[in-house]
């Protein structure tokens, strides 16, 4: 007679070990899990990275040269561009003073591996700059992408979202992309790197700026001092950052040394992830609409970063950042909110609640627009379970987001306990 697999001695064998496989197989799920959700935006993104040299004229028909990062199926200059995403964002990237934009080759080819087009001119590397010029040649960066995302024959042709520029740059090229930012509609978000006063002043122009601004400074910048940046960050309107990396230094922003180069106790490599993490997480946020950054950017993983303190005014605020109340099991407790625009023009803002257990509803779902300095309340409902026993909690992130950029939040968190 046939005897089952789980009759026999082989059998109990076998379904132990399978038992085994499977439940080693679970724990991998498991253990797997978090990774989905989490996105480390310091790490290479999905593309590899190549870059060409591209000639650009500007108005007056004299021209510069520039070094485009670009999605690619290979590594290096002039590689097989890959447009399997595309139309892709774009930002145009300033050099420091006197530092030819290769010494920032890993950081760009970063940026273009998170589907980025990256435009950094060549210009500029006179020993008497002029700061405006370098300006309008980041524009112009920008502009010539537009023209060759229209040109039938060019292998960019509808391969650019010309909806989606952005600026960044180190030094001398940041405070040139204030200036570039405070007079150039076109471009939606700056994210810097040691930003230096220019002449004319990046301080005087940043308040002309109209978009989000993430400004990335160094503690120990021996060049172009904390303060310096910080000044410029004080006279630049909401929503802004300034996101100071512990113990690095203004030449950590490289890839190597130049001459007169300083140093921090931060590693080099160390610093370099910081700011990438900090650059892609912005400009994803605002170029790509990707609102999984905005915990980072604006949420509770940016007051959690032991490497980077941040200074941040989101033009959206919370009349407190926890509130706490507390119910029978099966009861709903009501708390209400009060939000206000802190920014300095008239918006709406979206509201978002996330990470609770139990049952939660938030009025309104938006709000009307705000005029600065006004606010209006926003009602939290959590429902306690009927089986709840008495000391148990839960809490939810709530957030309001604001309608005019579609990135930048506030949040607050309701913690409530069962009685």
């Amino acid at each position: 007679m046939y005897r089952y697999p789980e009759h026999s001695g082989r059998g109990k064998q076998f379904l132990f070990r399978a038992s085994v496989l499977v439940l080693l197989t679970l724990l991998l799920l498991v253990s797997l899990i978090p990774l989905a959700h989490a996105t480390d935006y310091g790490s290479p993104g999905p593309y590899a990275a190549g870059w060409r040299r591209v000639t650009i004229t500007r108005a007056d028909r004299s021209a510069f040269t520039a070094r485009l990062y670009y999605p690619a199926r290979a590594r290096g200059q002039d590689a097989p561009y890959d447009k399997a995403a595309a139309p892709y964002p774009a930002i145009a990237f300033g050099h420091g003073y006197q530092i030819n934009p290769s010494f920032y080759a890993s950081t760009l080819e970063h940026l273009a591996t998170w589907g980025y087009l990256v435009c950094a001119p060549e210009s500029g590397l006179e020993l008497f700059p002029s700061h405006q010029k370098f300006a309008d040649d980041l524009s112009r960066c920008l502009t010539y992408l537009e023209q060759e995302n229209g040109r039938k024959r060019a292998w960019l042709y509808e391969q650019v979202d010309t909806a989606r520029f952005g600026v960044s740059g180190h030094s001398m090229g940041a405070g040139a992309g204030i200036l570039a930012a405070s007079s150039d509609p076109r471009i939606r978000a700056v994210a810097n790197m040691a930003a230096a006063e220019t002449n004319p002043s990046a301080v005087a122009s940043a308040s002309g700026v109209g978009v989000p601004v993430r400004m990335i400074v160094a503690s120990a910048d021996g060049i172009v001092g904390p303060s310096q940046t910080a000044n410029i960050f004080a006279a630049a309107k909401a929503p802004r950052q300034l996101s100071v990396i512990q113990d690095g230094s203004h030449c950590g922003f490289l890839d190597s040394n130049y001459t007169f180069c300083d140093a921090g106790v931060l590693p080099r490599p160390a610093q370099l992830a910081q700011a990438r993490r900090l650059l892609t997480a912005f400009f994803n946020l605002y170029l790509k609409g990707d609102q999984g950054a905005w915990t980072g950017v604006w949420g509770p993983d940016l007051r959690a970063d032991p490497v980077v303190r941040t200074q941040a005014d989101a033009g959206i605020a919370f009349a407190a950042a926890e509130v706490t109340d507390s119910g029978p099991g099966g009861g709903t407790v009501v708390e209400t909110l009060v939000l206000t625009n802190t920014g300095p023009r008239p918006v709406s803002f979206t509201l978002f609640f996330e990470d609770n257990a139990w049952q939660t509803a938030v009025s309104p779902a938006q709000t009307g627009v705000l005029d600065p300095g006004s606010s209006t309340d926003i009602t939290v409902r959590v429902t306690i379970p009927t089986d709840a026993t008495a000391g148990a909690e839960d809490s939810v992130t709530v957030s309001a987001r604001s309608d005019s950029d579609g990135g930048t939040r506030s949040f607050t968190r309701v913690v409530t306990e069962a009685k």
